[in-house]
């Protein structure tokens, strides 16, 4: 059973982003499994390692976002719009998180919350753990942006409407709410930490060959993964009959990498004062420069031209 009708070009990138990503985050474990008790000086040694194997994979899945997006235009007979306004530039997007932010910046937050992990209490073994929960989600959503803003770059620079919000399921109820609608090119994508829904370009006609059957994929579920997805309130009222999209708060904890604004939104919401100190302290770094991000400036563009002229100014077209 089907849960989304996708193009076949969508379901190969993927499966393609996803295995790029798990074998980042692996091998990003498999380093941080080297920390030792001496949390700034053991980091120190492991984390140029760190940082080529996240940009390693940025650039990778920044550069497979940039083919995705014309092949799956040309399968869905949208030939009109492959022809792209500009020259994108991959690279613009490796070494910078999806708010903006450095890479190194970012993943130094690991440390962060294992030094707080101690201060509440926890042995450094256990803290350890606890950073690489951590780690391992925040290495994962970085990677999903930035393919996400590989695909904002490459939908914006192309006469394209908008996109339809594709599921990489196993999803949680907030996406599968908010999957398989149409959007404008300049509307933010919502996600959450840990989300990797994706982009698929399309014009509004076009998306609605792309829905989500949100009845579906609850029904497809067993009970225990209802209540685990829906909360047990919401899963026995929906099987009770009640609307599935009324019972979902779609927006509940949802966000743009980047506010309209430029400021950061920082990925981790239950960690937020550790994110945040980090961000602040950055090894004594007080004033950490923040990017720009492309889905940020198709929100602020005034009209094409201008969105065309931020992107050049800011690197991410020629």
């Amino acid at each position: 059973m089907a849960l989304q009708a996708l193009p076949q070009a969508a379901r190969d990138y993927s499966v393609t982003q996803r295995r790029e990503a798990q074998a980042a985050v692996a091998a990003v474990l498999r380093l941080w499994r080297r920390m030792g008790i001496d949390f700034d000086q053991s980091y120190d040694r492991i984390a140029p390692s760190l940082l080529t194997v996240v940009r390693t994979a940025q650039g990778r899945i920044a550069t497979g976002a940039l083919v995705y997006v014309p092949d799956v235009l040309e399968e869905t007979g949208q030939v009109r719009a492959i022809q792209s306004a500009a020259a994108i530039v991959p690279e613009s997007l490796v070494g910078v998180a999806g708010d903006g932010r450095p890479v190194d910046t970012l993943l130094y937050g690991a440390v962060t919350h294992a030094k707080e992990r101690v201060s509440a209490g926890a042995t450094a073994t256990q803290a350890l753990r606890s950073a690489s929960l951590w780690m391992s989600m925040t290495v994962g959503t970085l990677l999903s942006d930035t393919g996400r803003q590989s695909e904002s770059l490459a939908i914006g620079t192309r006469p394209v409407g908008g996109y339809v919000r594709m599921l990489n399921p196993p999803s949680c109820a907030r996406c599968v709410v908010l999957a398989g609608k149409w959007y404008r090119k300049n509307a933010g994508f919502q996600r959450h930490p840990g989300c990797d829904c994706r982009h698929i370009p399309a014009s509004e006609s076009i998306g609605d060959d792309l829905t989500v059957n949100s009845a579906e994929y609850f029904d497809q579920l067993s009970s225990a993964d209802q209540d685990r997805v829906f909360t047990k309130a919401g899963a026995e009222a929906i099987r009770n009959g009640a609307d599935l999209n009324k019972v979902v708060n779609a927006r509940r904890g949802m966000y743009t990498a980047q506010a309209p604004s430029g400021r950061q939104r920082l990925y981790t919401r239950e960690g937020g004062r550790s994110a945040a100190r980090a961000l602040r302290s950055s090894r004594g770094r007080r004033d950490v420069p923040v990017r720009l991000m492309p889905e940020t400036i198709s929100q602020l563009a005034t009209d094409r031209d201008d969105y065309l002229r931020l992107l050049r100014a800011n690197g991410y077209i020629l």
